[in-house]
C-alpha cells in the first residue's frame, strides 16, 4: 500500500482539505477554549466556573469521547458542501454523522444515562461505514480519513474498557489504555486500507482480463496473443459473450453491455439495442477505441487541451469536469478521432487526469440517429435533466425546476470512449460518477501533473 506520493495514504484530495484544516484546528481550539474558561472562572464567572467543574468531573474516557465527537462533527460537517453536488448520498451521510456526533457531545457532557452506549453506537457506526467504503472501493484511504477514523476508533476502544476508574490514582491506568488504543486503531485502519487496495486492484485486474501480454504494445497481433478473436467473432454471431482487446487503459470491449449505470435523466438515443455485433462491427468498435486513444494522447496534458481550444462547459470546482472544443463540435464530424469535440477530466489527488473522450452528435443532425459503426457496441445516450446557462451546465433539474437563470434542455446524443478503467470497458454507457472517480484515481500520475481542471 502506497503511503506517500500524490495518491498515497498521506495525500489529501482537494475535497477533503477543509476536513484537514479542522483536524489541525480542533486541538488548538479545545486548548484555547478550556484555558479561556479557566481564566474567566478564576475571575468569578459563574457559567464558566460550572463548565470547568463539569469537565473536571468527567472521566478520561468521557473527555476523550467529547474530543472524538468534536473532531468527527467538524470533519464531517466540512465535507458536506464539497460532496453535495457530485455525491448527494454521501453528503447526506456526512450530515447525519455530524448531527449524531453533536447529540453524543451533549449526552456525554451532561452525563446522561447511557452516554457510553450512545458514543459507542456513533463511533463504531462511523468507523464501520468508513471500512465498508474502503473495502468496496468507494473511497480511498487518505490522510484525513486515516487521522479522523484513528481518533474515533481509539476512543471507541477506550470506551469498551471494562474497568473505568473515574478519579484518583487509578486514572493512570485509564491513561495507559487510551495511549495503547491509538496504535491499535492505526494499525487496524492501515491493514483495512491494504486489504481494500489489494482486493480492489485484484478485482480490476480480473475485470479487464487475465491475458496481460495480449494488451502489451506489439503483442496483440502475434499468433496466439489475440484473445482468440476468431472464436469471439463466431460467438457474437450467435449472441454469446464477446471480449475484444483494445489499446485503452479501460481494457476490453465486452458484449453484452450492462445498462446498470444508467441513472435518472439518462436514456438511450433511439431504440434499445440488443443485437449482437457482427465481426465487422467488432472490428469497427476496436478501430474507434484505438484511434481515439492515440488521438487523445496529447490531451492528457490539460494545458495542451486548453491551447487547442477546449473550454470547460461544466463547473470547474467539481470532481468531474467536461471540456468542449466549440469549433470541432460545430464541424459536426461525428465519431472522428481526428476531430474530438469534448474531453472529460477528473480532478484527483495527483491533478486532473483525462478520463474519457466524448463524441457529440451533430448539432445539425435533424433528429437523425447518429452512426453506429460498431452496431450495439457503439450506443449513444442523452441526458434530459441538465440545466444550462449560457451553454454551460450549472445543475440538475430538481422537482421539475432548474436553478434561477438556467433552463432545462436535453443534450445531443453522446458517446464516450473511456481512457480510465471504468466498469464495462472503454465503450461503457456513462458509468456512475463515483465509479468514474475511482477509475481515474487508478491511472498513473503524469510526469508533469496537471493542475485542477
Amino acid at each position: 500500500m502506497d503511503m506517500t506520493g500524490s495518491d498515497g495514504v498521506l495525500s489529501v484530495p482537494a475535497e477533503h482539505l477543509r476536513g484537514l484544516i479542522w483536524l489541525v484546528a480542533a486541538p488548538i481550539t479545545v486548548w484555547l477554549v478550556v484555558c479561556g474558561a479557566q481564566a474567566l472562572a478564576s475571575r468569578g464567572n459563574v457559567t464558566m466556573g460550572r463548565f470547568v467543574r463539569r469537565l473536571g468531573e468527567l472521566s478520561i474516557a468521557a473527555q476523550a469521547a467529547l474530543f472524538a465527537s468534536l473532531v468527527g462533527a467538524g470533519v464531517h460537517a466540512a465535507l458536506v458542501s464539497t460532496h453535495w453536488t457530485e455525491d448527494r448520498t454521501r453528503a447526506m451521510l456526512f450530515l447525519v454523522d455530524t448531527l449524531a456526533f453533536l447529540v453524543a457531545i451533549g449526552w456525554t457532557f451532561l452525563l446522561r444515562p447511557g452516554w457510553r452506549l450512545v458514543n459507542l453506537v456513533v463511533l463504531f457506526g462511523t468507523v464501520g461505514a468508513y471500512a465498508v467504503y474502503l473495502l468496496k472501493g468507494w473511497e480511498a484511504l487518505d490522510l484525513v480519513g486515516l487521522l479522523t477514523t484513528t481518533i474515533e476508533l481509539s476512543v471507541a476502544l477506550v470506551l469498551l474498557d471494562p474497568l473505568q476508574p473515574a478519579v484518583g490514582p487509578a486514572r493512570t491506568r485509564e491513561r495507559w489504555v487510551a495511549a495503547a488504543a491509538i496504535p491499535v486503531a492505526l494499525v487496524s485502519l492501515l491493514g483495512t486500507g491494504a486489504v481494500a487496495q489489494a482486493t480492489n486492484d485484484g478485482a480490476a485486474h480480473h475485470h479487464h482480463g487475465s491475458n496481460d501480454m495480449a494488451d502489451m504494445p506489439g503483442m496483440a497481433g502475434m499468433p496466439g496473443m489475440d484473445h482468440d478473436h476468431g472464436s469471439h467473432e463466431h460467438d457474437a454471431e450467435h449472441g454469446s459473450h464477446v471480449s475484444l482487446a483494445t489499446n485503452s487503459p479501460a481494457g476490453q470491449i465486452t458484449w453484452p453491455q450492462s445498462m446498470d449505470g444508467m441513472g435518472a435523466g439518462m436514456e438511450m438515443a433511439g431504440h434499445d439495442c440488443s443485437t449482437a455485433p457482427t465481426a465487422a462491427q467488432q472490428h469497427a468498435a476496436v478501430h474507434l477505441v484505438n484511434g481515439t486513444v492515440a488521438a487523445a494522447a496529447p490531451y492528457r496534458s490539460l494545458s495542451v487541451a486548453k491551447a487547442a481550444g477546449y473550454v470547460p462547459v461544466t463547473p470547474t470546482d467539481r470532481k468531474v469536469v467536461h471540456y468542449i472544443n466549440p469549433v470541432r463540435y460545430l464541424e459536426g464530424s461525428t465519431l472522428d478521432p481526428t476531430s474530438i469535440p469534448a474531453l472529460v477530466y477528473v480532478n484527483t489527488a495527483h491533478g486532473a487526469v483525462l478520463s474519457a473522450v466524448m463524441y457529440i452528435g451533430s448539432p445539425s443532425g435533424g433528429g437523425q440517429q447518429p452512426p453506429q459503426p460498431g452496431g450495439c457496441l457503439t450506443q449513444w445516450h442523452v441526458h434530459t435533466n441538465l440545466c444550462f446557462r449560457d451553454d454551460v451546465v450549472v445543475g440538475i433539474e430538481t422537482g421539475g425546476a432548474c436553478p434561477a437563470g438556467s433552463v432545462n434542455q436535453a443534450t445531443p446524443p453522446l458517446i464516450h470512449v473511456w481512457l480510465a478503467p471504468v466498469p464495462g470497458g472503454p465503450l461503457a454507457i456513462d458509468p456512475d460518477m463515483r465509479e468514474q472517480v475511482i477509475a481515474a484515481d487508478r491511472l498513473p500520475a503524469l510526469a508533469e501533473p496537471n493542475g485542477t481542471a
